[in-house]
């Protein structure tokens, strides 16, 4: 049985936490989740310092972090589904320096870590009126999130099979077209589908 991995990624309050939970209460051993790796290491203690320094090993931290705990959980579970709590590539979006640098660091390339996952679906951030600023590791205003957001954005923008779920009428909706996509992946339906669909 082949693994389906999903990195569910997007701004800060796209709603990242409230779907991955669903996922875990509906569909229980089925799938696996790799949890955000920057929230295990800043509640863990690990400085949150946005210096130059501090923002290149804070995001070498969380790329080794995140690399490891994914080859652990497949390895243990061998899941149907494994869904990531963001993805490699968002550290681009924090990176102070050129991105060629980061995968001088890590030693490896867009295409590689792109490859590392089957499908990408991104939540945008949400609308400045819902935004939630009550999550501690959140250091955002609505205003940096949003431009947060773009630079997620942009970080994932090659990669093939990449879901963009933005705002809908109201947070329900929006979960319901976030469901409906991972629904869609495991029903294995093409990108193309997906896109008219959902997007």
């Amino acid at each position: 049985m082949n693994t389906i991995k999903i990195a569910v990624t997007g701004g800060p309050s796209g709603g990242k936490t409230t779907l991955i939970e669903a996922l875990q209460k509906e569909m229980g051993k089925t799938v696996s989740v790799v949890p955000e790796s920057a929230s295990i290491l800043y509640r863990g203690g690990f400085p949150r310092i946005k210096s130059r320094n501090g923002l290149i090993h804070g995001q070498k931290a969380i790329y080794y972090t995140q690399k490891e705990l994914e080859d652990l959980i497949f390895v243990e579970h061998k899941p149907k589904l494994m869904v990531c709590d963001r993805g490699s590539m968002d550290a681009l979006a924090y990176w102070p320096e050129d991105p060629q640098s980061f995968f001088e660091l890590i030693q490896s390339t867009p295409e590689r870590e792109y490859a590392r996952y089957d499908w990408v679906v991104h939540l945008d951030t949400a609308a400045t009126e819902n935004y939630d600023s009550m999550n501690p590791i959140r250091t955002e205003s609505p205003t940096e999130a949003i431009a947060l957001n773009q630079r997620i954005l942009d970080a994932w923008a090659q990669h093939p099979r990449r879901i963009r779920i933005n705002q809908r009428k109201d947070f329900l909706s929006k979960m319901a077209a976030a469901h409906g996509v991972i629904q869609a992946i495991m029903n294995g339906e093409s990108v193309e589908q997906i896109r008219k669909t959902f997007e």
